[in-house]
């Protein structure tokens, strides 16, 4: 688990710049996810599941984080077993639908 929960941790930090509250680079995000050795089914498991639902309301604050997250609360949720988007992870996930999109053609790119 720990080799599991290291490569997540990689996977969740370069996922929580979809949320943040500034422009994401999505090159440098499909970089590092290309580098967490996840396929892209299971990074978009891991953004609907894990981080979505946990970062999802930074999307819709006045005034939200904009350098960087917290990641223990996503991996306390992962822990727990909860990997299921709810209504916060699936409203989130259609804001950020056009990034993630970038994001998974970059990784396709670079991964062929």
């Amino acid at each position: 688990m720990t080799s599991d929960l290291a490569r997540r941790r990689v996977a969740w930090e370069a996922l929580s710049e979809l949320f943040l509250d500034t422009e994401p680079d999505l090159e440098a995000i499909a970089r590092r996810l290309g580098r967490s050795g996840f396929d892209v089914a299971e990074l978009d498991h891991i953004l609907r599941g894990e981080v979505a639902p946990v970062l999802g309301g930074n999307l819709l604050a006045v005034a939200g984080v904009w350098d960087a997250f917290d990641l223990e609360p996503i991996e306390a949720r992962y822990r727990a077993g909860r990997r299921r988007p709810g209504l916060l992870g699936r409203l989130a996930c259609h804001l950020i639908r056009d990034d993630w999109a970038r994001v998974r053609a970059g990784m396709e790119g670079e991964l062929r």
